[in-house]
């Protein structure tokens, strides 16, 4: 899976990108899905900086510990676990609650990039590393137009059925009144 936004992580983990990229593609039609995506993104990070640091224990220590010791350690900055947390609330909400819309899911993208090039310019010992402009999910489809071509269309069968129905209940009567006039 590629990622225009993620995709220079591929030298530390290709599962970065591979979060990254599947949160681009869930963007547009499934906005909690993408959050979600992007807090596996922060999490597998947070878990990649503590095995650095050789105090990443295992698997059962939750996203929320592992950032609680990074920080005591200060092993990151405040304001990058304040990132973290971030997208771990985040994810939490979208996981738990199916919350996220479009703008969640795009502030989300953004923080999720800022802390893949803080990532890769500590890790990576490229500290005047520039990623280039972020580049925003493909535009949301705004569907009205052709919905309200649809609604027309269906309001005209409508219509349609409802004069059918009409003339088959006129003809029914006139069937009635020529049976009554021949008895």
């Amino acid at each position: 899976m590629g990622s225009a936004n993620f995709g220079f992580l591929a030298t530390h983990d290709v599962r970065l990108v591979t979060f990254g990229g599947w949160a681009e593609r869930y963007f547009r039609d499934d906005p909690p899905t993408a959050i979600v995506k992007l807090r596996q993104f922060a999490e597998l990070m947070a878990k990649l900086i503590a095995a650095r640091h050789a105090v990443y224990r295992d698997e059962r220590e939750t996203f929320e510990e592992t950032l609680r010791r990074l920080s005591y350690d200060r092993i990151i900055p405040k304001k990058i676990a304040d990132l973290f947390h971030l997208l771990r609330k985040a994810g939490n909400a979208a996981v738990h609650e199916a919350e996220g819309d479009h703008a969640n899911a795009l502030t989300a993208l953004k923080v999720a990039r800022s802390l893949g090039v803080w990532f890769h310019q500590t890790y990576g010992r490229q500290p005047t590393f520039n990623p280039g402009p972020f580049v925003p999910p493909s535009e949301l489809v705004d569907a009205t137009a052709s919905l309200q071509e649809e609604i027309e269309a269906l309001r005209c069968k409508i219509a349609e059925s409802e004069a059918a129905i009409e003339t088959a209940r006129r003809e029914a009567e006139e069937q009635i009144q020529v049976r009554e006039t021949l008895e």
